[in-house]
């Protein structure tokens, strides 16, 4: 029987996707879940176990004492930074072995139905949910890629979608760049976009969200291949790429050309203190900020060219 190493770390609920991405793109870890989190009208009030869970195939070279020093420069630098480290959580890991089976299951545990703008709810495959009359129901089931919409970065960028779209008239284009389970790109059609393209470059995700956009009937609405933001062609009204703030930064150049004339970069998985590194990139190439909508301690601006916003 294949088996896996479960890899638990101890964080504060905030830092979870952060934490979440570490674990994917620095120990290598395919899947990735978080414990469950209950929210009421955008406010987290409940917070079962503030633990993040990677796994990865079991091998006789993993070894713990790498990946607690991985994590803890990483929690280091952030200290170091100005976060008070009582914000983040011990960071603390431990292992275990566990079935294949049960890892690839196991986080279906911990997520249900969550309203996360004004209209739009997101629900796994494998709940029921009854909408409401305003609701735009999103059917989704992630498998190892990210994007949920339970964490703030996903949920601004979902907000901002609900907020922008509507500002546009005729055909409305839109590119996501990291795409993930494409869950930022089936919201934009759910709200009116009339195409999208999204990438990632991790291939194995790109038909994760395929197969979500096919179960929620856009999937004639939406392309997905796997690459970077270097590798779209066109311009866009609205392009979303929620990754990680120094990411973002190196790519501006190509995110800008992305842009319309009068279109919106709306970006996230931005911690606020680095803030300042976005908006510096953002000038270095003829980008102003509009607004910088934010929640708890992650921001995601929204900014255009130079002359498009007051």
């Amino acid at each position: 029987m294949n088996k896996h190493i479960e890899i638990l770390v101890d964080i504060n609920p905030l830092w979870s996707e952060y934490v979440s991405d570490l674990l994917i793109n620095k120990i290598g870890c395919p899947g990735v879940v978080t414990e469950e989190r209950e929210f009421d009208d955008e406010r987290l009030i409940r917070a079962d176990i503030e633990t993040v869970k990677g796994y990865l195939p079991y091998t006789g070279k993993f070894s713990l004492d790498e990946v607690q020093q991985a994590l803890t420069r990483e929690r280091q630098n952030l200290v170091q930074s100005g976060i008070n480290p009582g914000n983040l959580g011990s960071w603390q890991v431990k292992t275990r072995e566990v079935p294949e089976e049960e890892w690839s299951e196991n986080w279906k545990k911990f997520w249900h139905p969550q309203k996360i703008g004004q209209k739009v709810v997101i629900c796994p495959t494998w709940e029921e949910y009854k909408p409401e009359k305003e609701d735009i129901l999103i059917k989704l089931d992630p498998g190892s890629a990210f994007g949920t919409g339970t964490h703030p970065t996903t949920r601004l960028c979902i907000q901002a979608l609900e907020k922008l779209i509507p500002e546009f008239s005729g055909q409305v284009s839109m590119a996501d760049v990291g795409t993930g389970s494409g869950i930022l790109a089936i919201a934009g059609v759910k709200l009116g976009v009339s195409s999208v393209v999204g990438v990632d470059n991790d291939d194995s995700v790109i038909s994760v969200a395929g197969e979500n956009a096919g179960k929620n009937k856009v999937q004639d609405k939406c392309r997905f291949f796997t690459g970077s933001a270097a590798d779209i062609a066109g311009e866009y009204d609205i392009v979303t790429a929620n990754i990680l703030a120094e990411t973002l930064a190196g790519i501006m150049p190509d995110l800008q050309k992305l842009l319309k004339p009068g279109g919106v970069l709306v970006l996230s998985g931005i911690i606020k203190r680095k803030l300042p590194l976005i908006e510096q990139s953002l000038n270095l190439h003829g980008l102003k900020i509009r607004e910088v909508p934010e929640e708890d301690n992650w921001v995601a601006p929204l900014a255009g060219f130079n002359g498009n916003f007051k």
